[in-house]
């Protein structure tokens, strides 16, 4: 005679692999969603100079892609006084003395897609540098993991698409940094 429990054996341990798999898949979903948000609470909490250079915590950096066409780019700031052999520059001023401001670079590849923005921020003081420097570093922490300190030169490097690096570039008359993101292929 065939035993009954064998026909109960293999429907429970289906089930019971389903509910594991569920679960994990649960799992995976809070953990992103917990990243997400932690991403978005730092950058509230990041002040308004990294809040206006960043536009958001979306995408990679002023809410552009990787890869996106340089025509598409929809960036409301005033053109910059010099433009690049490549690309296009424009200037977000903070205030009315001209002593504090970023100019912002998008640079393409050879397809005009996005491959690359650079932030040169200015600032009235050499005081103000290491202050938005710390912001900078806690912001792009929670969002591309942890840096690495070379020099005068932090660099993030862990995440699969974009490497960056933040530098003082300060000299005493004109103290700043200088900020890149670039596409990893």
């Amino acid at each position: 005679m065939k035993n009954p429990l064998n026909k109960l054996i293999v429907p429970l341990f289906a089930l019971l692999f389903f509910v594991a798999s569920c679960n994990q898949e649960k799992q995976s979903e809070n953990v992103a969603t917990t990243q997400q948000e932690a991403i978005v609470t730092t950058w509230n909490d990041s002040g308004e100079w990294v809040q206006k250079l960043s536009l958001s915590p979306n995408q990679v950096i002023r809410n552009a892609t990787w890869g996106q066409d340089l025509s598409n780019l929809k960036d409301t700031l005033e053109l910059a006084e010099s433009q690049p052999e490549k690309g296009k520059s424009y200037t977000l001023y903070f205030d009315d003395t001209d002593l504090n401001f970023s100019d912002i670079t998008y640079i393409p590849n050879e397809q005009n897609k996005l491959q690359e923005i650079n932030f040169d921020i200015f600032v009235e003081s050499g005081a103000d540098v290491q202050p938005l420097i710390d912001h900078w570093k806690v912001y792009l922490d929670a969002k591309f993991g942890p840096s690495e300190v070379k020099a005068k030169t932090i660099l993030w490097s862990k995440n699969k698409n974009t490497r960056i690096e933040l530098e003082n570039v300060s000299t005493p008359k004109d103290p700043g940094i200088k900020l890149s993101f670039k596409a990893v292929h």
